[in-house]
């Protein structure tokens, strides 16, 4: 089970990456349910974290405009499950899409510092 927290509107939970010879840490993504990807991370982060370059992809945003984007990969640790992901380097936040959540409920408490929680479907445990 993963938990967050409703904060300003935005569900917020914990991601927790392993990086090679570093101690694991953790940080907050906004979930997106428009975004179908796994995560995003702003290019500087991408680049401090010196994530491995996968590849590059068309990308097209919500407000229309299209360009392209590096893909890197990322060790994260995910409900005590450590899976190797793709992080995409665009915007200026760190969110969490869909592909991410595939196999969980998603719940949300909408007031303010209201519970976020992602519960694993049984039907989907491997």
């Amino acid at each position: 089970m993963i938990y967050g927290r409703l904060i300003g509107d935005k569900a917020i939970v914990p991601v927790i990456f392993r990086l090679p010879q570093q101690p694991d840490f953790s940080l907050n993504f906004t979930i997106d349910t428009g975004f179908n990807g796994y995560l995003t991370l702003p290019p500087q982060a991408v680049s401090a974290m010196n994530l491995p370059l996968y590849s590059s992809t068309p990308i097209k945003l919500a407000d229309g405009s299209e360009g392209f984007s590096a893909i890197h990969l990322a060790t994260v640790l995910w409900d005590d499950v450590e899976k190797v992901v793709l992080i995409l380097a665009s915007g200026y936040q760190p969110l969490l899409g869909v592909a991410m959540m595939e196999g969980y409920h998603l719940e949300i408490d909408f007031e303010d510092n209201g519970l976020v929680s992602l519960e694993q479907i049984p039907s989907s445990i491997v």
